[in-house]
């Protein structure tokens, strides 16, 4: 991988988004090491709505700033749909924004992972959990492959999630 580029178009239709209801969106990432954070600084005017967010790879990180489950953690290695959950739902609160997104998973191959290479992300809104997903890789991934692709993932599951809850407000 050369060079690290996510799509404009994907990251345009998320700005527009919030912006037009004038939300704003923190993230909280372990696997993909700051990428998510990367990409969405990518948006034009990205302060308007990107608060920011924080990259926690140890329990000791998680349980203390995000909060999660410490006896969960511990049994997981932080990684599952549960820890994930807990994270995007917590990024919300500490930085008073309406949508959260989160990850964890492995980049790489660790006895943790059992041979496998795979992430869940978890997007909230309000402190909400409106989705969570399992990305499952090829074991022969390179790490940062790997974290490209849970983070564009997310990021799409998260633009179709934004489009469809504003649907369903301008229905009501």
């Amino acid at each position: 991988m050369d060079k690290i580029q996510f799509s404009e178009v994907l990251l345009k239709r998320i700005k527009d988004s919030l912006f037009a209801r004038q939300e704003r969106l923190a993230v909280a990432e372990s696997v993909t090491a700051g990428m998510l954070q990367f990409a969405c600084a990518q948006m034009e005017n990205a302060t308007d709505v990107f608060a920011g967010g924080i990259t926690a790879y140890t329990i000791e990180e998680k349980t203390s700033l995000l909060q999660v489950d410490v006896k969960e953690a511990e049994q997981c290695d932080c990684v599952s749909p549960g820890i994930t959950e807990q994270m995007a739902a917590r990024i919300t609160t500490l930085f008073q924004t309406g949508w959260g997104i989160a990850t964890t998973g492995y980049a790489t191959i660790v006895p943790e992972s059992e041979g496998k290479l795979y992430a869940f992300f978890s997007i909230a809104y309000q402190g909400q959990v409106l989705i969570t997903e399992k990305v499952e890789l090829d074991p022969q991934t390179v790490a940062e492959e790997a974290q490209f692709t849970y983070t564009t993932k997310a990021l799409q599951a998260f633009c179709l999630t934004l489009e469809n809850h504003f649907k369903r407000l301008d229905k009501i």
